[in-house]
């Protein structure tokens, strides 16, 4: 007999598609700008990766997802931020109605660690803002993260920018590189005042389509977290020698 609560499940997952139907149900979340809206058919991909090609870190494109921080940690979601570049600027982020206690900060050691926590933090039902400059994730891991968003319902989000080509935009060959992410969106500043989205993949919208949008405030205080006064081993707490020794069984029982 055929398990049906598997077959089921597997029936309303987004990427499953029946023969006798048109297109898949594309579930989405709103991203809170109506041309970006517009532009993506409905909003950020839910149940998937997206990935965000960026031409460098820190010209307003975290601006882009308040609106999507603000509604999870709404819905009593925490949002991780897996290392992130800069400090992100707190005062910013509670004038966007951000709950701070809701956002927590990891930094991972190495590649391994990076994917696991990214991996567990989808699958427990967290908003996930990653960034990968320095972990290199390979397709299969790329697989992991887009798996498992569509297993837990939730989006998540893949900050990628090319430091070898300093000052200019993403590479051609990044751009073009195979991803399992749902949407593939390329982030560039033009000027001081405005932001343009390029669609690279994304269902039902032809690669290339652009959006040109003002610029957002930036979230950062362009300071490297790695360096950060802050002091990760906790010392060790001092022993007091005015202590009194302690009391003789006689001694107590006469307390």
């Amino acid at each position: 007999m055929p398990n049906t609560e598997i077959i089921t499940k597997l029936l309303a997952r987004h990427d499953t598609w029946r023969g006798q139907s048109q297109k898949p149900n594309q579930r989405s979340v709103s991203s809170g700008n109506d041309q970006i809206d517009l532009l993506l058919k409905g909003g950020w991909p839910a149940s998937a990766l997206t990935e965000l090609l960026v031409q460098r870190p820190g010209i307003g494109e975290l601006s882009l997802l308040l609106p999507t921080i603000k509604h999870y940690c709404q819905n009593n979601h925490l949002s991780v931020w897996l290392d992130p570049p800069y400090q992100p600027y707190a005062p910013a982020l509670a004038a966007a109605g951000i709950a701070l206690q809701k956002v927590l900060i990891v930094q991972s050691k190495n590649p391994r660690e990076w994917l696991w926590v990214a991996e567990q933090c989808i699958r427990n039902n967290a908003l996930l803002l990653a960034w990968s400059d320095n972990k290199m994730p390979s397709y299969s891991d790329l697989r992991k993260l887009q798996l498992a968003a569509a297993d837990s319902g939730h989006a998540a989000f893949l900050f990628s920018t090319n430091k070898e080509t300093s000052n200019k935009s993403i590479s051609d060959n990044q751009l073009c590189a195979s991803s399992p992410a749902t949407l593939r969106l390329d982030i560039d500043s033009v000027g001081e005042k405005n932001l343009r989205l390029s669609v690279r993949k994304l269902r039902g919208v032809a690669p290339g389509e652009q959006l040109l949008i003002a610029r957002g405030k930036d979230l950062s205080s362009q300071t490297s977290l790695t360096k950060l006064p802050v002091n990760s081993i906790h010392p060790a707490i001092p022993i007091s020698t005015d202590i009194p020794p302690p009391k003789s069984r006689e001694q107590r029982l006469n307390a």
